[in-house]
C-alpha cells in the first residue's frame, strides 16, 4: 500500500458508472477534454487517480456529487490513439474516503484518507474465507454454464483479502450492491455479504441452468469466449 502522506493535497476523481476494487486491473476508454487533462496531470506528477461511483441525476438533484468510498487508480499503460483519445491500463490501489470534493479545475478533486480494510485473524474468518474460495468455484463454472462465456481466474489469490475483492469484482451484481461491498470496513464483514451474494447468485443461476437452453449445448455454435479475471 502507497503513504498516503506522499499524495498531493488534492487528488483527482474520475467519477464512473462502475466500482472500481482494489488489485482490480481495466482498461479506460479517455477522450473528454477534462479526462485528458486529468491523465495529464497523472503522467506529469506520477500520482494515481480516485475512481468513485458516480450517481445518477434526479428532479431533487440533478448534478448529484458521487459516492464517497472509491479506489485509486495507478496508471501503468498509456496508448495515445490517432484521433487523440487514450486508451489506459489502470491497477485498483488504495481504498480512500473523500473528505472534500473541489470544482475549481477542469475535472473533479478531493481531498482524501485512507480506508484501508481492517483485517481479522481469527480462525472464524480463515472459514469465511475458505467458504468464499469453495463458493467461488462452484459460481464461475454456473456462471459459464448460463452465458456460454468460459469465466476463468488467471491466478489463485494468495491472501483473504485479495480473494474478497476479486470475489467482489466477479460477482454480477449491479453496482450499488457493489459499492456496499466497497464500503464495507471489515474483512470478516466483506467476505460474510459475499457468501450471501454469492448463495443467492448461484440459486440465479441454477434456475437459469434448468429452465433455459444453456448456448454451449447449442449444437450450432462453436466454443465460446473466455472471460479471464485476474487481481494483476
Amino acid at each position: 500500500m502507497s503513504d498516503f502522506t506522499h499524495f498531493p493535497h488534492r487528488v483527482p476523481i474520475f467519477p464512473l458508472p462502475l466500482v472500481f476494487f482494489p488489485g482490480q486491473v481495466k482498461t479506460l476508454y479517455i477522450f473528454e477534454q477534462r479526462y485528458k487533462d486529468l491523465l495529464q496531470l497523472c503522467i506529469r506528477t506520477g500520482t494515481p487517480f480516485g475512481i468513485v461511483l458516480a450517481q445518477p441525476p434526479s428532479k431533487t438533484e440533478p448534478q448529484p456529487l458521487p459516492k464517497r468510498i472509491g479506489t485509486l487508480a495507478h496508471v501503468f499503460e498509456v496508448r495515445r490513439q490517432p484521433d487523440d483519445t487514450f486508451l489506459i491500463q489502470i491497477y485498483g490501489g488504495e481504498r480512500f474516503k473523500v473528505t472534500q470534493f473541489y470544482h475549481d479545475a477542469t475535472f473533479l478533486q478531493a481531498s482524501i484518507n485512507s480506508a484501508t480494510l481492517s483485517h481479522s485473524a481469527t480462525e472464524a474468518t480463515v472459514k469465511l474465507s475458505d467458504k468464499v474460495n469453495a463458493l467461488l468455484d462452484r459460481y464461475l463454472e454456473a456462471l459459464t454454464q448460463a452465458s456460454g462465456i468460459e469465466f476463468q481466474v488467471a491466478d489463485m489469490p494468495e491472501t483473504a483479502e485479495q480473494l474478497a475483492y476479486l470475489t467482489a469484482n466477479v460477482l454480477q451484481i449491479n453496482n450499488e450492491q457493489k459499492q456496499e461491498l466497497l464500503e464495507k470496513t471489515t474483512l470478516p464483514e466483506l467476505l460474510a455479504a459475499e457468501i450471501s451474494y454469492l448463495h443467492s447468485e448461484m440459486d440465479l443461476m441454477d434456475w437459469i441452468n434448468q429452465t433455459i437452453e444453456s448456448p454451449i449445448n447449442n449444437l450450432f455454435t462453436g466454443p465460446g469466449p473466455v472471460s479471464t479475471v485476474s487481481l494483476n
